[in-house]
């Protein structure tokens, strides 16, 4: 196995928490099964599972402020819950590519929003204020754009009852992002 595709493996188990958790039940059987000569399993079996998790800890808290940063008012209106509900999404791997910290708050409200839907998940306004910024973080770079959506709440206010339609205007690359809320 070659250096990248350690490093690869290294990141899946810094990433993935099943896959930490059974490499280190049985470091032999998942770096064979990860495709690992036995040499290397040996050698991945010194490292020390406090260490990993530490570093994988900090990994995580690391993309939480990264998420808290693209999705401000929702942070700060669910408070905690944020962060609670962040811990249960960040099982999943983070998004690759250069915009992984903007594709992961995307996927983060993506999943707010299902376990809004599928738990109840008060205040009831949550979701609409999720889908606002999200919409944001979509249309926020793209070279033209015409987003229009309904929310129930007023997402750019107070979040009172009212139901708003916001629109999303860029008219080419050099024009600004325009926004409107009605």
């Amino acid at each position: 196995m070659g250096l990248e595709q350690t490093q690869i493996l290294l990141a899946q188990i810094y990433t993935n928490t099943q896959l930490r958790e059974r490499f280190f039940t049985n470091p032999q059987a998942v770096g064979l099964e990860m495709g690992l000569s036995s040499d290397e399993a040996q050698q991945l079996e010194q490292l020390s599972p406090k260490q990993v998790n530490a570093f994988a800890n900090s990994l995580k808290w690391k993309r939480l402020g990264e998420v808290r940063e693209l999705l401000p008012r929702t942070a700060k209106e669910m408070g905690k819950n944020f962060t609670t509900l962040f811990w249960r999404y960040a099982e999943n791997p983070i998004p690759p590519g250069i915009k992984k910290h903007r594709q992961d708050a995307i996927a983060f409200a993506n999943f707010i929003i299902q376990v809004a839907q599928q738990e109840g998940l008060e205040p009831a306004w949550i979701g609409d204020l999720v889908r606002y910024e999200k919409t944001w973080l979509l249309v926020y770079t793209t070279a033209s754009c015409l987003k229009i959506c309904w929310f129930g709440y007023a997402v750019h206010q107070n979040l009172s009852k009212k139901g708003v339609i916001a629109l999303w205007l860029r008219l080419g690359r050099r024009s600004e992002l325009r926004h409107f809320i009605l």
